[in-house]
């Protein structure tokens, strides 16, 4: 059974619309827009409603990390940890470490796929620079999830500046995409879809970071 599909009760599980479907998602913004908090309610959220389904992150600060294993997270750092695994939910940040972007390991990303649906797996992609959207690693993602994002930054002839360029939704301000901290914008052909989420205190890995003015 796909546990990832089922829903009943009063809870929305945002993972549910997100994915619908498709299996492989990207989150894409700028610096301190608010990815790591939003990904982190995610979770919160459909672990409220599943405590079964096996949940996966790499490259997560270890603050955060520490809060989702509170949530029976477990972290991975590298693509051989995920060997034998199934029906499950990966959340991969700074996925360019993995080289997953990289067209001289194109193979490695191929294979990553493969595993994603061979073994009913569900994946989102991050990163804290924008640039590493390449197109690379777009001609994969089946669907984005946009935070604020200006176009300039993103890299010319991916399938990211593309999907920015495109929309000229509500959020849509000179060249760029502003999306208040709380919400992710899900680019979708159907209809404009905003996806809310609440502020995630345990999960701010800056909260406590020193003013130094």
């Amino acid at each position: 059974m796909n546990e990832l599909k089922n829903e009943c009760g009063g809870i929305k599980m945002q993972l549910k619309k997100i994915f619908k479907d498709c299996r492989i998602v990207g989150l894409a913004g700028e610096k301190n827009s608010g990815k790591t908090n939003n990904l982190i309610y995610l979770i919160k959220e459909f672990r409220a409603k599943n405590k079964e389904v096996p949940i996966y992150a790499y490259g997560m600060p270890d603050m955060v990390m520490k809060f989702l294993k509170k949530l029976n997270v477990k972290e991975i750092s590298s693509l051989k940890h995920l060997v034998k695994k199934k029906d499950c939910i990966i959340i991969v940040d700074e996925f360019q470490k993995l080289k997953l972007n990289d067209r001289r390991f194109k193979y490695q990303l191929n294979e990553f796929v493969d595993f994603i649906y061979h073994n009913n797996v569900y994946a989102i992609f991050s990163t804290p620079n924008i640039r590493e959207f390449n197109s690379v690693i777009g001609t994969v993602i089946e669907r984005w999830l946009l935070k604020s994002i200006d176009v300039d930054d993103c890299i010319n002839g991916s399938q990211l500046k593309s999907v920015v360029d495109g929309y000229n939704g509500r959020y849509k301000c000179l060249g760029s995409i502003e999306v208040p901290a709380d919400e992710m914008l899900l680019i979708n052909d159907e209809e404009e879809i905003i996806i809310k989420s609440e502020y995630v205190k345990e999960a701010d890995n800056k909260l406590d970071n020193k003013k130094l003015f």
